[in-house]
């Protein structure tokens, strides 16, 4: 994987996130057992859109979420020291995503510091992601008919 494709998966994450927690599609009722879940279990397999989707293609969409998310809530945690950690979510994962200039001013630092910051962070992600595969993120409009 290449730092285009890292930068794209770290600009997505949100939409991924936010994603697997509402469960792509609407969510089955039940358990495998039959068993009722309540909302507090947290995010839960797919179930597909009738006509337009299959309940396999949503769980492999969900699953292919999910590992990304995972990914990356992983790496940034485990891989980056704190300042690279910090300027990833700041520019990133935030939910007001900040420029490297603002970032530098916020912390205090040249505008170069937190480029090299971002820069190394990116390398190290960049590593880190080595076998993953950026997922589409699926337009809803198109799935719900609505174009």
């Amino acid at each position: 994987m290449n730092q285009n494709k890292v930068t794209e998966l770290l600009k997505n994450y949100r939409s991924y996130r936010y994603a697997i927690s509402n469960g792509i599609s609407p969510h089955q009722q039940d358990d495998i057992s039959g068993m009722p879940m309540g909302g507090g279990y947290g995010s839960r397999p797919p179930m597909g859109f009738g006509g337009r989707g299959t309940i396999l293609s949503s769980l492999m969409d969900y699953q292919q979420y999910r590992r990304v998310v995972s990914l990356i809530d992983g790496a940034v945690q485990e891989v980056l020291d704190d300042e690279e950690n910090s300027v990833i979510e700041l520019k990133y994962l935030a939910r007001n995503t900040l420029t490297l200039a603002l970032i530098a001013k916020r912390k205090g630092l040249s505008e170069k510091t937190v480029g090299t910051i971002h820069k190394r962070a990116l390398n190290k992600l960049t590593l880190a992601f080595t076998f993953v595969d950026a997922p589409e993120i699926i337009n809803l409009d198109e799935v719900m008919g609505f174009k």
